[in-house]
């Protein structure tokens, strides 16, 4: 592809969008311990900088349909890249942690936004590799910026992910970005909502997918480290390089996703996503029983075994549900991967209190046997282009109707 060209992809503009909102998160952690002190707060007031920016995602899960309906995805993108840039600057030079508190609010409503458009992306162009490349970028960003605030600092860290955001912006500006016209097809046709028929197991099967899978994936982050220092009688080092290890694994594992999955490549997305299952499983069930060495390198395969749910699962939303409802049930599945990564955390945290530090690892290896074989019923689930049918062996087959004509991505 020549450089203008690969420079006008809009698969470069989403990547460069997600580098930028996976940054602040990673560094707001990362620089916490010194730069609290910059505005005269303890260790635990963490809690409410990373629940504002949790909320703030929250609501802004699935907002990719209602900001279609009033902007083109060019001026949208650009505006809250914009927005991201701006606020920034704003964390790199503000003292006041209210001020903090409300910016990050900030980031977390704009990044939902972003994250709700890239994905509304995915389930048009239906590319697990460019899938894994825009979702493996957020991972880039979310691991370069704590090294990034821990070698520069607190101000210099912010300023250079505004300077990434404000990239990304411009990027996005140009109209000679070609992006898909299906896009914004947000509903069917003159609102003939009739048109789309999914069977409403088939959308409860799509929400638990996310939500066990991406449930697993923020716990495994949150909770790893505390169940191998106080379960499994590790160091706080080697817990540090095993949860390094994972995230590592995730980056690594979307980024590769192109080099298996997809035309002329040895795997379809359906064996990825049963694949991936089957590994997640037997690490996760084999974490409590390993010995400390082995469980201490099955946490950091877990997120080889996990990198490609989301990505899959997010671009082949209309094989499951069909054209026509996928940009509506691709917002559900935003907002019940995020309730559920706010929820079972949660969970794990109230029973680590009852029980000890042991909890994790059970409610993970629990929540993988319950995944495997929904992901497997999924992967029996045929949604061609334009008409919802669905594959129940020969009995009992969905009503299948037409539904919005897609337009070529």
């Amino acid at each position: 592809m020549p450089d203008e060209r690969r420079r006008h992809h809009p698969l470069v503009v989403e990547c460069t969008v997600f580098l930028a909102f996976g940054a602040p998160i990673g560094m707001l952690g990362a620089g916490w311990p010194e730069a609290r002190h910059l505005f005269h707060s303890s260790t635990g007031s963490l809690g409410l900088v990373a629940g504002a920016y949790g909320l703030g995602r929250l609501v802004t899960a699935t907002s990719a349909l209602p900001i279609l309906r009033r902007w083109h995805v060019r001026e949208a993108t650009a505006v809250l890249a914009t927005v991201l840039a701006l606020s920034g600057v704003a964390v790199a030079l503000t003292r006041s942690f209210a001020v903090l508190v409300a910016v990050f609010a900030v980031i977390g409503l704009v990044s939902g936004c972003l994250d709700a458009l890239g994905n509304r992306y995915q389930t048009v162009v239906r590319n697990v590799g460019s899938a894994g490349l825009m979702f493996g970028a957020f991972g880039v960003g979310a691991t370069l910026g704590p090294i990034l605030v821990a070698i520069a600092g607190w101000t210099p860290a912010f300023l250079a992910s505004a300077g990434v955001a404000a990239v990304a912006a411009l990027l996005a500006v140009p109209r000679a970005v070609r992006w898909p016209a299906a896009i914004d097809e947000a509903e069917p046709p003159h609102g003939d909502h009739s048109r789309i028929q999914v069977p409403r197991w088939v959308v409860a099967l799509s929400l638990s997918l996310f939500g066990i899978y991406c449930g697993m994936e923020v716990t495994t982050g949150n909770w790893g480290a505390s169940y191998l220092e106080g379960h499994r009688g590790v160091s706080g080092s080697a817990a540090a390089w095993s949860m390094s290890g994972f995230w590592a694994g995730m980056t690594l594992g979307r980024l590769g996703l192109g080099l298996v999955t997809g035309p002329g490549r040895p795997f379809s997305a359906r064996q990825v996503l049963v694949g991936s299952g089957v590994l997640a499983t037997v690490v996760y069930v084999g974490i409590p029983l390993a010995p400390v060495p082995v469980a201490i390198g099955l946490i950091s395969v877990a997120g080889l075994a996990l990198a490609a749910m989301f990505p899959t699962l997010m671009s082949t939303t209309a094989d499951r549900v069909g054209v026509g409802a996928a940009g509506r049930v691709m917002g559900w599945q935003l907002l019940s991967a995020n309730v559920m990564e706010l929820g079972l955390s949660a969970v794990v945290g109230i029973w680590v209190s009852l029980t000890g530090p042991g909890a994790p690892a059970i409610a993970l290896a629990v929540m993988s046997i319950i995944g495997l074989p929904l992901l497997v019923k999924s992967a029996s689930l045929h949604a061609a282009d334009g008409t919802v049918s669905i594959d129940l062996g020969g009995a009992g087959a969905a009503d299948a109707r037409p539904s919005a004509e897609p337009r070529s991505a």
